[in-house]
């Protein structure tokens, strides 16, 4: 980079999380954040007018937001520019599918602060290819535990709850995560329970760990 600060740009629906990931960067020396966005409807004219070096991108932006279209359409206009996309969900196939669209990485949100950093770093200094789409999902200390989510007929954002709810994350905790009200945290649990057919949180995790052939924590 020349010596110059990693210039980011990051788009992610949820506000909390936002936030919390803006003052994290900012505390780092060589990365400036220049701009924030909640959805990537205005990605391309922002980049234009802020030019940045790298865009963090969220895997899952809601309804009428495709990601990974977002992530094509940005490279093919601005190609020097670095997509990297960031997940609740600590999924082989997404990060399979972002690479295919052209991502340079693909990074759990809940890795350490240090270990963000350091993927970060490594995949603007290119010293990553392949690693930034693996590595960062099987050697990472969350995603030891949890390199994938069962689909169970669950939504996007169901499984996200799922994942955390399999981490021992009360719903204070996941609101917080998520950057959603503790209500609607409680709504996607309970709509966990019905679609999982069972009675309470561990009984969810139970059958989480039976689907994905894992054994549960100790």
């Amino acid at each position: 980079m020349g010596g110059h600060p990693i210039r980011l740009g990051i788009v992610d629906d949820h506000p909390v999380f936002r936030v919390g990931l803006i003052r994290t960067l900012e505390r780092q020396a060589g990365i400036k954040v220049v701009w924030e966005l909640g959805s990537a409807t205005d990605l391309i004219q922002t980049v234009a007018a802020s030019p940045v070096d790298a865009v963090l991108l969220d895997l899952n932006l809601g309804p009428a937001q495709d990601s990974l279209g977002a992530t094509r359409a940005l490279i093919q206009r601005h190609p020097r520019i670095k997509v990297i996309v960031i997940s609740a969900l600590l999924d082989s196939e997404a990060a399979a599918a972002a690479k295919a669209a052209g991502a340079s990485g693909y990074i759990p949100k809940d890795l350490a602060v240090s270990e963000m950093v350091a993927a970060l770093r490594a995949v603007m200094s290119n010293q990553v290819g392949d690693a930034a789409f693996t590595d960062f999902l099987v050697n990472s200390a969350g995603a030891k535990r949890a390199r994938t989510v069962p689909d169970l007929g669950l939504t996007r954002r169901e499984q996200e709850v799922l994942a955390e709810l399999r981490r021992g994350r009360s719903n204070r905790e996941i609101a917080s995560r998520l950057g959603v009200s503790i209500a609607t945290v409680s709504k996607h649990v309970q709509q966990v329970l019905k679609k999982l057919n069972v009675r309470n949180r561990g009984q969810a995790v139970a059958r989480f760990d039976a689907e994905a052939g894992r054994r549960p924590y100790a």
